[in-house]
Parts: structure tokens; sequence; C-alpha cells
């Protein structure tokens, strides 16, 4: 008799040590929370949604996008970094964050020690154009013109510390000229006075620029991607124009707050991957000018960030550019 209890208590110990094991297993077990820190219809809404749909097929679970936009994505990211690290809340994270760490000193958060990568999802390339009334034919014109016409030379931007802020004040510091930064409320503004000839150049995201190029209206000088894009197989890269180490291109990734179970971060980032290979998920985000990026994980994730983070600090001590500009 009491051989037996002997086995019964042996045999419940063993199913309640196997319980935890059996639990991860059964990730995820309910849906799946993707904060985004944009409104509803921005590029990263829209690419977050796009994969949240493939995701939830690979997963089994519905994936749903959380918009909390506000302080450039920080309030967004705060949420994140202080939700249970489970695995069931995770956060569209990107360039923003690396210009929000160097620019804001007292974030609630750090994103390079608060979070855990499971990797870059999206990238949305830009590029360089100009008006035809500048004269200007290629990207070595245009640093001449610069030179020529220190202070002269306006560019036009979606807004202080924008994608296309950050790529002109990179671009003037590193060739060491002069440009006129022109902030607006947007990239469709901006757009605008571009085509009007108001202003003269743009680093402009190359789903606004693409169909101005083509009409001729704008002039296409290099895309700042490391590799020359389909939708403009005759514009070199910037890299081929001779300025070397100038990505400025926009990206996101997925993270999870820090100490997220390992096994539970492959899992996401196997469902991330077999998204992002799909030839449906790659034409919708095609369309909105942007590229997927599988097979870049974690490690390529914090890589990014890091390179992204440093060399904006460069740049921001060099020029003593704020987010208010």
């Amino acid at each position: 008799m009491v051989f037996r209890k002997i086995i019964i208590l042996g045999g419940i110990c063993l199913a309640l040590a196997a319980t935890p094991a059996l639990a991860q297993n059964d990730y995820p077990n309910h849906s799946i929370r993707i904060i985004v820190g944009f409104a509803v219809g921005g590029a990263t809404d829209i690419a977050a949604r796009i994969l949240a749909a493939r995701m939830s097929e690979e997963l089994g679970q519905p994936m749903i996008v959380e918009n909390r936009p506000g302080a450039s994505t920080t309030i967004a990211g705060d949420a994140v970094a202080k939700s249970d690290p489970d695995g069931y809340t995770l956060f569209m994270a990107g360039n923003a964050n690396a210009v929000n760490a160097v620019a804001e000193p007292k974030l609630p958060f750090d994103v390079l020690h608060d979070f855990a990568p499971i990797g870059i999802a999206v990238t949305s390339p830009s590029v360089l154009v100009v008006h035809p009334d500048t004269g200007i034919k290629s990207v070595a014109d245009l640093i001449a013109a610069a030179k020529a016409n220190p202070d002269k030379l306006m560019y036009a931007s979606a807004g202080a510390a924008a994608i296309s802020h950050l790529a002109g004040e990179i671009f003037a510091y590193q060739q060491n000229i002069k440009l006129t930064h022109v902030p607006y409320k947007g990239s469709t503004p901006a757009m605008t006075d571009v085509l009007a000839g108001r202003i003269g150049v743009m680093f402009a995201p190359i789903s606004t620029a693409l169909p101005h190029i083509r009409s001729g209206k704008l002039t296409a000088l290099a895309v700042t991607f490391p590799q020359r894009l389909e939708d403009l197989p005759d514009t070199p890269t910037l890299a081929e124009a001779g300025i070397k180490d100038f990505d400025m291109s926009i990206w996101f990734g997925l993270v999870a707050p820090k100490g997220a179970p390992p096994d539970r971060l492959a899992k996401l980032r196997a469902a991330m991957d077999k998204a992002l290979n799909r030839d449906d998920v790659r034409k919708a985000l095609a369309v909105q000018g942007i590229l997927a990026a599988s097979g870049q994980g974690p490690e390529a994730f914090t890589k990014r960030m890091e390179t992204d983070i440093e060399k904006l600090r460069v740049v921001f001590k060099a020029t003593g550019m704020k987010m208010s500009e």
C-alpha cells in the first residue's frame, strides 16, 4: 500500500514537473499583440498588418495590431518594455527608436537593452531627387552646386528628425557642404513644394517619388540602399555615386520585452521569415514601396540598431541638430 502511494505521488510529481514544458510547447495558445507607435494608415502600420495576417496563419492564433502613436513611438515602446515577457506582446521598432536613443537622453527605456529582438522585418529605401529646373543631373553635380552656393540650396523633409531630414544632414556632413533644411508636416506637402520647384532637393520615400520620376517631373540621382532597385534599374546607389557607407533606409522589425522565453522568440522568428518569404506578402509590401527583409534575425537587428545610433550620435554632435528643428 505504501509502495503504491509512493508510485502515485511520484507520478504526480513527474506530471507537475512536465507542466512548464508542455505550456511552453503550447505557445501560442491565444492572440498576440503587435504594438505600433504610429497612426493607422502609415507605412509602418500597413507593413505590420500585412505581416500580422500571414504570421497568424503560421502560428494558428490571431495577431492583432494595436496603434499607440505619440512621442515618436516612445509611448508604444514603453508600454511593451513594461509588459509581461511572455511572447504575447511585441513592438514594431526601428529607425525612430535609434533617433530617440540619441536625441532624447531621458527615455523611459533602452532600446538596446530592454527588448529581445526577433528580427528585421521590412525596409523602405529613399531616393535622392531634384527638380529638373535645378539643372542637377548627378550626385557630383549636387555636391558641386552646394559648394558653389553655400546655404542657397534647400532640401525638403517630412519634418524634424524624419528620415528625410536625417539623410540630408548626414549627406551634407559627410560631404562637407551646406544645405538649408526646410521641414514640412509629412512627405506629401514636402513633395508638393519640390514638384512646384519651390524646393530643389529631397530624400524622398520611393513610394512617394516613383510616379513623379517616371513622369519626368523629378530627376532621380541615387537610391539610399545597398543595391539598385527593381523599379529604378538605371538609378545608381549612393555607393555607386561615390558616397560610401550611406544607408538611410527606413526599417522596422519585431522585438519582445527583455526576458521573453528563447523558444517562443525562435517560433516567432520562424513564422516571420515564412511570412516574409511568401510571394503575396512581398507583392503587397512592394505596392507600398516596402521591401521584405527575411533572414535578418536578432543579430542583424542589434547590429543595425547599434550602427544607426552611432552614426546619428556623430552627426547630432557635429551639427548640433535637435529634434525640434
